[in-house]
């Protein structure tokens, strides 16, 4: 009500009815919204006195009620028609105020006096400019908490419809399994109908096999996390066919970081292709929900003592929802015996390879923040 662009602190109140000063009749308003003080002039209040002022007036003097001394608690805006809507109305002449009558009863608009001019009065316009919020998500919170430290010409980031169905996927779907880990559907753009690609894992996996037989350290770094997903319950064997159309086989790979040549990455490829499709092309990718680089910075600067700290793992640390998991498939030898026969395998948890996994895992932490 006092500037353009000013956001305050509001609640909004729903329920209220209202009825005029010597009337019957109820009138149920819209929500309405609260505010510390309403800025008006009570000299611009119409009462039975300024009815005495014009001629035309008189007649309904005794129809309006006195100003009572007290505080203005209610604008009544033009969204709430039927409180405004004229059942009487009295003209005047072309300068003259004119009176309307409505179910809260007599009012006039216009000039309180005939001498009712100054030509060194302040004008002020009063404007109401109310915006409704639905429920926020951690991401949107984080943002608005952030927004101090943003530099908005330079970090203006733009919002995709695709950014906010996946807002809205993991929003209406995020909870928390009896293990106390967070859980999540995987944000499909549709849920996809995915051809059988199983020969493709298992032709795959036969050139994995051909590496890990050729390089010990390969071998033993890639035997070792598939042994430590496997018993930390991030994968689990599958002994069933799954529903036609709703699973994938995911097939995987290690990759060494130059600085880590002791650690090894395994790697599931959801943006291999069979039929022209992949898993990767039915997934939502968000929007960048990683904290503002200038906002970090001007944060190191706050206090004496600046913490950080890495998450192991991130992605395994939030699950996908179990109607999901036959779409993270994936083949491997049960106890990583090699001359055995493959077995099939899902992962319980995000991949490091799903395009949807980096938003996820940041959605999650911010909801457990």
């Amino acid at each position: 009500m006092m500037g353009k662009d000013a956001l305050m602190h509001s609640q909004r109140v729903s329920g209220l009815r209202v009825r005029g000063y010597s009337s019957a009749i109820h009138i149920d308003l819209p929500p309405a919204y609260t505010k510390d003080y309403i800025p008006v002039d009570r000299t611009h209040i119409p009462t039975c006195e300024t009815a005495r002022h014009w001629n035309h007036l008189i007649k309904i003097a005794d129809e309006i009620p006195p100003q009572l001394e007290c505080e203005v608690g209610l604008l009544i805006g033009y969204n709430c028609s039927r409180a405004l809507a004229p059942r009487q109305v009295i003209l005047g002449g072309n300068s003259e105020p004119y009176a309307v009558c409505t179910d809260l009863g007599w009012s006039i608009v216009g000039c309180s006096s005939p001498h009712y001019y100054s030509p060194s009065i302040t004008n002020m316009c009063h404007r109401v400019s109310v915006r409704e919020f639905p429920p926020v998500s951690p991401a949107e919170a984080i943002k608005v908490l952030e927004s101090d430290f943003k530099d908005a010409d330079k970090d203006g980031k733009t919002v995709s419809q695709d950014d906010i169905c996946f807002l809205d996927v993991l929003k209406e779907g995020i909870r928390r399994n009896i293990h106390g880990h967070y859980e999540m559907p995987l944000p499909f753009k549709e849920r996809p109908y995915l051809p059988d690609n199983k020969h493709l894992a298992m032709v795959r996996l036969g050139h994995l096999k051909r590496k890990l037989v050729k390089d010990d350290k390969y071998k033993e770094h890639y035997v070792k996390f598939m042994n430590e997903i496997i018993r930390k319950g991030e994968a689990e064997e599958v002994h069933d066919q799954g529903k036609e159309g709703e699973k994938c086989y995911i097939p995987h790979h290690g990759v060494y970081h130059s600085k880590k040549p002791d650690k090894l990455r395994v790697v599931f490829d959801c943006s291999a292709k069979y039929r022209g499709t992949s898993l990767n092309d039915h997934l939502l990718s968000s929007q960048d929900l990683l904290n503002n680089l200038n906002g970090v910075l001007l944060r190191f600067r706050q206090h004496h003592v600046a913490l950080m700290c890495d998450i192991e793992k991130m992605f395994h640390q939030f699950y996908v929802y179990e109607a999901d998991r036959d779409y993270l498939r994936f083949l491997w030898w049960k106890d990583s015996n090699f001359d055995a026969r493959p077995q099939e395998f899902r992962m319980k948890v995000h991949l490091f390879g799903a395009a949807s996994s980096p938003g996820c895992a940041n959605y999650g932490l911010k909801q457990l923040a």
